[in-house]
């Protein structure tokens, strides 16, 4: 696989990785407090620091894993496989599960949401780290990546740039309440406000359709890997 074509496959598992509407939000409540600007930067910094420590965490396992299984024999794409069909099934059915459970309208906002206003830098940096290494979904995309990036055999160096691009378009939605703020200031409240609410409509949507696109991913990887194409 070429480095071209593994940053085209990458995409849709980074963009279903940016589709969390509770990482925007709480951006936006960052950027709505008194020293905005660096705690959004601090938050993205702490999301960027989560999901390096982890893909390289995954690549250092995925290899000693793949390394003992094949020396003693096994077939470490056929136990991959396995695990991802069995992933997959469980985000498609979380997915439609909640799709036909009782909708309530607009989503709850979180009440912790309300209580950033006081935060340091330091602190959100930590609230980022939090925000990906409490949300499972984020683990299974990060993995999914590793797995990809590992099994197009590249270089070292194309490989560590293939990961940054997926770390990259994964946070590029968190991005967008900072860019706003940061080129329009004197409209940054009204658009925050309007980011805010539209989320706050879409939510439940945004968050079905990434279990299903994730989880439609995983079990056709899945099947993929142990042979049910071929």
């Amino acid at each position: 696989m070429t480095t071209s074509y593994l940053l085209v496959a990458l995409l849709p598992l980074a963009v279903a990785a940016a589709l969390q509407p509770l990482q925007i939000l709480v951006m936006i409540s960052l950027l709505q407090a008194r020293r905005g600007v660096a705690n959004g930067l601090a938050y993205i910094s702490g999301m960027t620091a989560f999901r390096l420590a982890l893909g390289a965490l995954f690549w250092v396992l995925l290899s000693g894993v793949e390394e003992a299984v094949e020396s003693g024999g096994g077939q470490f794409g056929l136990i991959v496989g396995t695990v991802m069909v069995v992933l997959g099934i469980a985000l498609l059915f979380y997915g439609l599960r909640y799709a036909f459970s009782a909708n309530e309208g607009e989503e709850a906002e979180p009440t912790w949401l309300r209580k950033l206003g006081d935060v340091t830098p330091a602190k959100a940096a930590l609230i980022g780290f939090a925000m990906l290494a409490l949300d499972p979904k984020d683990w299974l995309a990060d993995l999914a990546a590793v797995d990809m990036v590992a099994a197009a055999d590249l270089s070292g160096v194309a490989s560590l740039l293939a990961y940054l691009w997926y770390a990259l378009i994964s946070l590029s939605l968190v991005f967008i309440p900072l860019i706003l703020v940061l080129v329009a200031p004197q409209k940054a409240d009204e658009s925050l406000n309007s980011m805010n609410a539209w989320l706050g409509r879409h939510s439940r949507t945004i968050v079905i359709a990434v279990a299903v696109l994730l989880g439609a991913y995983f079990l056709y990887s899945g099947l993929e890997m142990i042979g049910v194409f071929s």
